[in-house]
């Protein structure tokens, strides 16, 4: 069935009880090698209770599931995210949407309205706490077949707009994967669109404040495939990432137009996705994802530079055999966190955090609440502090999955 495939696909690119086994605090123990062993003891308090760490929180599940995954989440302030979410609902034998909002004391559930189709959310972006674009897919009414229709719901701070944006001539499945807006008035969104069975075509439509368009973007070199990512740090500046069946690439907007540019795969690498991309200027992006090689997924990370894509070194992850990178966001061009998960060699799966201090990445932190099996970030937002929120989910038995949210802060 193609939505659980998509939701599945975009949870890959894209609970609460047990205490958090936290692993490996980098930023406090850097933090603590520099303060001297000399220095006084209020000057090790200070410093110690200055270094940012992540913290579980506590989100709420809605009433009547039993199974809950966080796909997205995007902050505004400190105090204000809105998470994009799917559940079970017994009574309805099925998957629905729904969101949660923070301000910055608790997480409230949301719910969203399917409107005239089910719809699934994928991607979120708030430039306010009072404003926020989802954007997905929504099953065609009247039903015809299996078909899908791009979707995008706006939130107001109390309550859901859903709004559903233009088709592609011919297209009888489409989805918007992610969206990303430098203001009220100037979002884009990408995912994909096909004929039936067709080979998949890539997707991009504008919101200009009032409507959302089609906008045409040019086919890499493989004749087809799907863009899972976009930042746009101005109106007249969005990167977008995707695969084909050849490998990696990317669409530049340039206030006009789209253009494609390559990106490259690790030599012997096959496989690969780039899922997450952040952006701070036209010219410094980091986009994250992964590629397959000797039978094992590694993680993978590129920086854009304004003219071309540059390969960047990951450490490996202590214990850890297939690794994915599934989102990432940077506040400054040296200040960039990413998460994801790692398959490990005890036979579990850990979520991921990982940080870009301008010159390397770094392991901040393996994540399994106690007694679980499986964790995963699939979502990250930061804003100045840094502050960030990173959400996915934890399980201990399978389709039973709890909602997992963390924020880094002091």
């Amino acid at each position: 069935m193609k939505i659980m495939r998509t939701v599945s696909g975009r949870l890959a690119q894209v609970g609460t009880a047990g205490a958090l086994a936290l692993a490996g605090v980098v930023a406090g123990a850097l933090m603590v090698a520099l303060v001297s062993a000399s220095a006084s003891p209020v000057a090790r308090t200070a410093a110690l209770a200055a270094t940012p760490t992540w913290h579980i929180q506590a989100p709420p599940a809605p009433a009547g599931t039993t199974d809950q995954v966080f796909g997205a989440v995007s902050c505004s302030s400190s105090s204000a995210c809105l998470a994009i979410a799917i559940a079970d609902y017994p009574r309805n034998f099925g998957f629905g949407t729904f969101a949660e909002t923070w301000n910055g004391s608790r997480w409230t559930v949301r719910a969203v309205p399917n409107g005239k189709g089910d719809a699934y959310l994928y991607g979120v972006q708030c430039p306010s706490a009072r404003w926020c674009v989802a954007v997905g897919t929504i099953t065609t009414v009247p039903p015809n077949g299996n078909d899908y229709a791009p979707v995008a719901d706006r939130w107001n701070g109390s309550s859901w707009t859903q709004v559903n944006p233009p088709v592609p001539v011919g297209a009888t499945t489409s989805d918007l994967a992610a969206v990303a807006c430098s203001g009220t008035a100037a979002c884009t969104a990408v995912g994909s669109s096909a004929m039936g069975t067709g080979t998949p075509r890539l997707l991009a439509e504008r919101w200009n404040g009032s409507a959302w368009s089609i906008q045409p973007v040019p086919m890499p070199a493989g004749g087809g495939g799907l863009l899972s990512a976009v930042a746009c740090p101005t109106a007249g500046a969005c990167r977008a990432v995707g695969s084909d069946g050849k490998g990696l690439f990317s669409e530049i907007w340039n206030g006009s137009s789209w253009v494609t540019r390559p990106v490259h795969v690790p030599a012997g690498g096959s496989f690969a996705a780039l899922n997450g991309i952040s952006c701070t200027a036209a010219d410094s992006c980091e986009a994250v994802g992964s590629y397959e090689i000797s039978g094992t997924f590694r993680p993978l990370a590129e920086r854009w530079n304004g003219s071309r894509w540059l390969l960047q070194a990951l450490p490996a992850i202590s214990g850890g055999g297939s690794t994915q990178l599934d989102t990432v966001s940077c506040v400054f061009a040296t200040d960039c966190e990413a998460a994801g998960y790692a398959q490990t060699t005890a036979g579990t799966q850990v979520g991921v955090l990982e940080k870009w201090n301008g010159t390397a990445w770094s392991v901040q932190e393996k994540v399994l609440p106690a007694g679980d099996t499986r964790a995963r970030l699939g979502g990250i937002s930061c804003t100045t502090g840094p502050v960030c929120e990173a959400v996915g989910f934890h399980e201990k038995v399978i389709a039973k999955s709890r909602l997992l949210a963390l924020r880094y802060s002091s």
